[in-house]
Order: C-alpha cells, then structure tokens, then sequence
C-alpha cells in the first residue's frame, strides 16, 4: 500500500457540499429531536392499534440499508409482527416474491428524493396489488411522491417528513440517510436506550466529536485499491452502506466490499490483497464484539496489521473511536460516520468532484428513467363452498368479496361412504366449471373433524371414522378442508356478519341440534379435538332442572342431561310435552303464546331462561364480545331483545354482557363459512 502522510493530503474538502453535509449531521439531529419525539408518540399508537403481521422496510440502493439495520434490530423484540427489508429494486422487478396473500402488512417506503423510479414503481405496485396495506413514508423531499396522500384503498399512510437540509445536494445520501434511519428508530423501538431527545443529543455530541478529528486522522490513512468493511447483526447494513459510500464517491476507483464478520472468512476473504484496507464496525454486544476482535487478529496475522482497522469505543483497543451509545442499531450512525469521511477524502484525493464524481454521467444523484411495467392482475378469484347435509349437498360459489353468485343442491348420497365422497366431488367438478378462477374450495358438514387425524365423526352421515377431507382432496386433486358447519356459520358471521367488528365472536345454532363455534380475531378457536362451540353437550344445571322438574333425557352424545335435549328445537317441543301435555312444534309454541296461551308462554319462559343459562356458561368460557344466533329458533320475533334482556339476572354481578346479534346472513351462513374457510386455509398454507 502506498504511503501518504496528512501533509500531502489535498485540502479545501469543505468546498463540497458533501463535506457540509456530513459537518452539519449532529446539529440536524439534535434541532430535530422535539419535533421527532411528539412523531413517534403519534406513531406508536397508530402501530400499535394497527396489529400488522409484517412489516417491510423498503427503498433503493442507500435506503434500502435502513431496512437492512431497521430488520436485523427490531426482529429481536416479542411480538406479532415480522420486520423485513425489501428492496423496491426487488420488489419493482419480482412482486410475486414479496406479496403474500392474507398478511397485514404495513410498507414504509424510505426516499432522500422520494421520486426515483423504484419509488414510483412501488406505489404503483401497492396501489393495484394491496390497497389494503397501510403505509409509513419517511422522506426529506416535502414535493416528493412520498409526500402526498395516496387515498386508494384501504390501507392507512402516515408521512414523516424530514428537516429540508436532509435533501442532501451532493450525489451521495448523508444526513438523508442518517436521520431518516433515526426517525425510524424512534418510531419502531420498543426498548430505546433512551427518549428520543436525549438519545439523539447523545449521538449528537459523539458525531461532534467524530467528525472534528475525523478527517484530519483519516487522512493520515493510504488510499487503497481495495476497501472491505465488515459488520455483524445491525451493523451488516452499515457496513453495505459504508461500502457504498467509497464505491460511489470514488467512481468505482477503489473497489470495495462488505460481509458479515463470520461470512467474510467463507470464500469473500479472497479480495484481500497487500493494498486492501478491512474495516470492522466493531458491535457494542459483549457476545458479537468477541467475534469482531477474533477476525481482526485473523486478518493482521495473514495480511500484516496495516490491513485492519477496527472501528468502536477506543477503551476496547478500536483503531478509530467510535463511541458506544448502548446498542448496534442506534451506533450505526457513526460508524457510517466514519466512512462517509473516507470517502469524501479519497475521492478528493483521487482527482473527483465529489458531489458529482461521475460528472452527470452513468451515475445521477436520482434514479428516473426506469421503464415501469405493471403487474398483469390476475382473474377475479371464486371460492367453492360445499355444506354436506343429512338429506342435501349444496354447492355455493362465492366471489372474492364474499358476495354469492351461484348455488346448486343434490340428494345426498348415504348409501355407503364411496358414494358420498363421490357425490361431494361432483359438486366439487361443477364449481370448477363454473367459476373461471376457482381458488380454493371449503367443506362444513354436521360433525366433528379430529385436527390431528383428519378423521370425521358424523351421527347421520356414513363418514365417522373416515379421512373425509384427505379422501375428497386426493379425488380432486387439490388440498379441501373440512370443518364442522356450526363452526362455518360461525366463521360467516365473524368475517363481515352480524359478529363484524367484534374480536372475540360466539356463533350459537339453536336447531335440531345446539351447536356453534368461536372465532377469535376472525379465525376459528380449534382446540385440543376441535371441540370449542359443542355447547350443545355441556350438562344442565341442577338448579334449573330441579326448579321445573325437567326430567333427565338421553342426548344422540352417548350422554344424559345435555341442553341441546331441551334448548334444540325438540327440545322445545319436550317442554311443551312436560308443561302442557302438548308436544307442539316449535313454530306452534310461538303462534300459541303470540295468542294468548298461558302454557305455551310458560313453556317459553323455560326455555329462554334455560338458554340464558347456557349463554352463561358459554361467557364464563369464552366470555365472547359478540353473541350470534342462528337456526330455526332463532327466527323467533325479537329473540336478541329478548335474551339481551333475561341474561341481566343470570350474569355475574359487575360484568358486562355481550352483545347479541342475529345471523346477517341466515341459512346461507354455513356455506358462506366454508368459503371463507377455504380463502383463509389457502392463504396461510394449510390444508
């Protein structure tokens, strides 16, 4: 490596902006952080009430290694939410990649101009293929792209703008990138090492600090051929951001190259040679730090120690000090520090306009020009919906939204279990033939489906015993699955039903049979053996039975005294039965009681009360927020009303009640239900 000695360095590097721009950094921090904390604590909230399942961190090039800290850092935390780094440059080019379906997806777009082609190309992208994913635009141009509402679907936008000495005027990204990784720092950390404003002058007074000696001592180092800068966890996007920072400000003069720590041994080691300069971005983890040190002294020991140059706290034996602030993300700042003065000293050196190395040509300060292509959209999906019943299979076509189109019903098949399955797949045969993209295809059926087996237990179909969703799935050729149907209505009614808007749903069928089912942010409450909803089987209070003398009567379970004996529709005809002597159908008990018959308002009462019982015991369970009824019975004029009003004196004193609600939509909800089984079974990859 040759040697040059501070003398000869070339002065003046403060006639570049570029130098002005790396000087001015800690002042811009340290005026910006009041604004910046009353930011965060409007954005936290809103992240917060926003449960995203995934969170992308995306931009071009400088902006893409925010995300590449932002990620590796906050993945660290508790919580439901994922953190990825997504570059548009990938994102533009390949969206399938990137764009699961199902995901509750918050996309923060980075952008110093916020008008370069990928950003461009991104908002297009979300616009057309997930209007419903929220945003967060940080940007340090108030005339960008990024700066304006967007308003085309569903999704949210919150906007960070930045300080407009942000906007940096040099080709290279400097405070640009440094506050705007800060900002989202500030918003998305759990565990800050300290308040935003405080945190940021402590950063502040270390940039100082760094930059005042920096480029007088950094320019005591030889410009190499080749410069390496490693890192690990956090500081692996620093150290592709460093890397950068050299490539760029020295036109591709010096070469250059980033790793991890550990992954720079396997192989990317070999661009070392007597002329290269590796640096270190030495982690203030104790653990990740004794790594760093190791693969320096590796590195002296094969290459001399002018080859390595360890960056971090000077106390630790650092060749630069860089002071440690408490973790890797927030420290990231000033190791890049560092190497956004290298590079502003080697460029000089070397004979380049540093603002614009490249003299307007190859390279520009702003990506544009970039053909655009738009993502075909693909074909309205269809959902297929089968409800196998005791006498009828219907077969219901729904669209994307949900909303029916075309329902078809046969005999159902009970003469051996060969040919119900086949009677199912010809129902299947003509859903596909309907729809023109038929996605996915749900079954619900009167019985239970054992999670770990896949084996069914129907009482009047000749399926107990038998793989039914297996069996189907490898006859069609396609993954089918198959849930109790009280459990579909109960999904129908959770997912834009009467149950829409509440988080925890009970969905009660009151018909022959009690039955329902549990949904819990939308999705169905499985269990151990798919047994939550069976309420119908709980056994009934000996208060209650003592109180009417009610005698004990076997349930179709195998057991004794379960309510679905007296609160199912036969049931009722039993109390009627056992009040009056009059077994009178359901639908009679009414008209009679609307009349004026004593008895048959008698036998009403009991049952209400008996049904307030169960609805009490289902809240000390579940204690849902919504309760939605469904099934013949539940067509009896005001029974919501009515049942809102009697649960009062069977709740616990001091707890609220849930609310109740009548199917929204009817009979058609079991077969709903099993479309939207099939939409949310296809879209988290499972059977």
């Amino acid at each position: 490596m040759t040697s040059q000695s501070a003398s000869t360095a070339i002065p003046g590097l403060d006639r570049w902006d570029t130098t002005r721009e790396i000087r001015q950094q800690p002042a811009v921090w340290r005026a910006f952080a009041p604004e910046l904390a009353g930011i965060a604590a409007e954005i936290r909230p809103w992240l917060a009430s926003r449960a995203h399942d995934e969170v992308w961190f995306c931009g071009a090039g400088t902006s893409a290694f925010i995300g590449e800290t932002l990620a590796s850092y906050l993945n660290r935390a508790a919580g439901p939410a994922r953190f990825r780094a997504v570059p548009t440059t990938d994102l533009v080019s390949s969206p399938l990649s990137f764009l699961r379906p199902g995901a509750r997806r918050l996309v923060v777009s980075f952008g110093r101009s916020g008008n370069s082609s990928e950003t461009l190309g991104t908002l297009r992208l979300l616009d057309a293929h997930a209007p419903e994913a929220d945003r967060l635009h940080i940007t340090c141009n108030a005339e960008s792209a990024l700066a304006r509402p967007m308003g085309l679907g569903p999704g949210e936008q919150r906007t960070i703008l930045l300080p407009p000495e942000t906007n940096d005027r040099g080709f290279a990204m400097t405070s640009s990138y440094t506050t705007m990784l800060l900002s989202a720092l500030a918003c998305f950390d759990p565990a800050p090492p300290d308040e935003p404003t405080a945190l940021l002058a402590r950063l502040a007074d270390a940039a100082e600090g760094l930059i005042r000696r920096g480029f007088a001592d950094l320019a005591r180092l030889a410009t190499p051929e080749r410069v390496v800068f490693l890192g690990s966890g956090p500081l692996i996007g620093s150290a592709r951001e460093c890397a950068l920072k050299v490539l760029e400000l020295t036109a591709g003069s010096i070469a250059t190259s980033w790793d991890s720590t550990l992954g720079f041994r396997h192989g990317p080691k070999a661009v070392v040679n007597k002329n290269t300069l590796v640096f270190v971005l030495q982690s203030a983890d104790p653990f990740t730090q004794a790594y760093d040190i190791d693969l320096a002294r590796e590195i002296a020991v094969q290459f001399g120690p002018q080859a390595i140059v360890r960056l971090g706290p000077a106390t630790g034996g650092a060749d630069i000090d860089v002071p440690a602030i408490g973790n890797d993300a927030w420290g990231s700042v000033l190791h890049v520090i560092v190497a956004q003065m290298l590079a502003v000293i080697w460029s000089d050196r070397l004979g380049f306009a540093v603002d614009d190395p490249f003299a307007g040509r190859n390279l520009t300060r702003v990506v544009a020009g970039v053909t655009l292509y738009d993502l075909p959209k693909p074909a309205p999906a269809a959902y297929g919906a089968i409800d196998v019943g005791g006498s009828k299979i219907e077969a219901a076509l729904f669209g994307d939204d949900l909303q029916p189109i075309e329902k078809r019903r046969i005999d159902t098949r009970k003469d051996s279990y060969d040919d119900l399955v086949a009677a199912i797949a010809e129902q299947a045969g003509w859903l596909e033939a309907k729809a023109g993209n038929l996605a996915a295809i749900g079954i619900g059926l009167p019985g239970l489906i054992d999670a770990a087996t896949g084996l069914s237990v129907t009482s009047n179909l000749p399926a107990t015993g038998r793989s039914l969703g297996a069996d189907v799935s490898a006859c069609l050729g396609r993954r089918v699955p198959v849930e109790n149907d009280c459990k579909c209505f109960a999904l129908s009614e959770a997912n834009g039903g009467a149950g829409a808007g509440h988080r925890t749903v009970f969905g009660l069928i009151l018909g022959t049979g009690v039955g329902g089912g549990v949904c819990v942010d939308g999705r169905l409450a499985k269990g151990l053996n798919g047994l939550p909803g069976e309420v119908g089987h709980f056994g009934l209070p000996a208060e209650r039975v003592a109180t009417y003398g009610l005698p004990l009567v076997a349930c179709g379970c195998g057991r004794t005294g379960c309510y679905e004996t007296y609160v199912s529709g036969p049931g009722l005809t039993r109390i009627a039965q056992h009040v009056a002597g009059r077994p009178l159908r359901a639908e009679e008990i009414v008209e009679a009681a609307a009349g004026g018959d004593a008895a048959m308002r008698s036998v009403l009462d009991i049952w209400l009360d008996l049904l307030c019982e169960l609805v009490h015991t289902i809240q000390l369970t579940i204690d849902a927020d919504c309760v939605v009824l469904g099934g013949g019975l539940s067509r009896m004029a005001g029974l919501a009303d009515d049942l809102a009003a009697a649960f009062e004196a069977h709740k616990l004193t001091g707890v609220r009640s849930p609310v109740f609600r009548i199917a929204l939509h009817g009979d058609a909800s079991g077969t709903r239900g099993a479309a939207i089984l099939a939409r949310q079974s296809l879209r988290e990859g499972r059977p």
